[in-house]
């Protein structure tokens, strides 16, 4: 542990952070396919995500994609045809996974939080990664969400740590706030380059070990 650093942990987001955002891209490449509004079919898939519960694990798989056929006049087409077009988009970024095990072994503890589903655990499955993590919180299993704030009083309980000394990076600047209210240090990640340049910033030791 880094006692004598100003950070000690390092905590990340799946979708949109440590592999592509296959959620987003999934819905857009369905709304394609099937000729409907690309910004209508996120939209109503995030309100069902949440709404049916089964980002938080209180409903199967199978009833969020109920509704969202229901809504879409999609009740021909197969739950796994609409499955995979989001699995095989979450795309694992191997540079962010090797910045990862490098503060790793610079004595950070590496934390995975996030929104997700059995999803994440299916790619992880396929091509393992959450041995790159001492702690993996997935709002599927804890049975609540980022935007239910406690889940970052939950962490921070596990991990009995100091909040100023976790860097949070998410792609959502909601989920940035609502850790930040906590004294977390939150970066908003937007993409690679502005992503590492804040993160050599906060800590200036990287110098020589990432692109910065």
């Amino acid at each position: 542990m880094r006692d004598n650093k100003e950070y000690s942990v390092a905590m990340f987001d799946f979708g949109g952070v440590v592999a592509e955002e296959g959620f987003i891209e999934g819905m857009k490449a369905i709304a394609g396919k099937y000729g409907l509004d690309p910004e209508g079919v996120l939209d109503t898939a995030t309100d069902i995500l949440y709404e049916s519960g089964y980002i938080c694990g209180r409903v199967p798989e199978a009833v969020f994609w109920a509704a969202f056929k229901r809504r879409f006049s999609l009740g021909e087409v197969s739950d796994e045809d609409l499955r995979n077009e989001v699995l095989k988009r979450f795309v694992l970024r191997d540079w962010m996974l090797e910045l990862i095990q490098r503060l790793r072994d610079d004595g950070f503890k590496a934390v995975l939080l996030t929104d997700q589903t059995n999803w994440v655990e299916e790619v992880n499955e396929e091509t393992p990664f959450y041995d790159r993590f001492d702690h993996v919180f997935n709002s599927y299993r804890l049975g609540k969400c980022k935007r239910d704030g406690s889940i970052f009083d939950d962490v921070l309980k596990v991990l009995q740590v100091d909040p100023d000394r976790i860097i949070f990076v998410d792609d959502k600047d909601e989920n940035i706030k609502l850790a930040e209210r906590l004294g977390i240090r939150g970066i908003l990640y937007v993409d690679k380059d502005s992503f590492l340049k804040e993160l050599c910033s906060r800590l200036p030791e990287l110098e020589g070990k990432v692109i910065c």
